[in-house]
């Protein structure tokens, strides 16, 4: 039996040890240079958060925005809930798009377009390596679900756009 029980230490001392490491590691770990912000959600600690260190400015309040949706999600959902909807693209979605509506009202209320603002959060959605199976309707159906509002004022901006350009090219 000794054997057995010490068996049974060494498991749970390398399956404790793994967890940790999984835990600890990205809190140390160089920042990743494309990203300019980190949200973790960890169970009972809750989000943490890490921002490139070369953002500052409009830049980095912007992040800010979009990272502090991801914050609130990690509180709401509670970290396990948190990873398994992560897991799945169509969840992993609506949860980005929730972030980037965030990050869009943001600029807006700073005084960016909408359909600007609207359009770069399409654009960053269909790069990222998650979404590149799903169809530009799926994208933007999730994104307008998640941010009605800018969604209609960018379409509006658009139409008004669009006409002050076919009014310039008539003339």
């Amino acid at each position: 039996m000794p054997s057995r029980r010490a068996a049974t230490r060494r498991v749970a001392l390398v399956l404790i040890g793994s967890v940790l490491a999984a835990l600890i590691l990205p809190l140390l770990l160089p920042f990743p240079q494309r990203e300019e912000g980190l949200t973790l959600c960890y169970p009972g600690v809750g989000p943490v958060q890490r921002f490139n260190l070369d953002l500052s400015g409009a830049a980095l309040a912007r992040t800010r925005a979009h990272e502090d949706a991801h914050a609130a999600q990690c509180r709401r959902d509670g970290a396990i809930r948190h990873f398994v909807r992560g897991a799945f693209p169509s969840k992993r979605l609506a949860a980005e798009a929730e972030a980037y509506c965030a990050e869009a009202n943001f600029a807006v209320s700073k005084g960016g377009d909408a359909r600007l603002e609207y359009a770069r959060i399409q654009d960053e959605l269909r790069e990222m390596a998650w979404f590149r199976r799903l169809s530009s309707d799926a994208l933007n159906n999730s994104l307008a679900s998640q941010c009605p509002l800018i969604a209609v004022a960018a379409a509006r901006e658009e139409a008004d756009w669009q006409a002050r350009r076919q009014g310039a090219g008539s003339r």
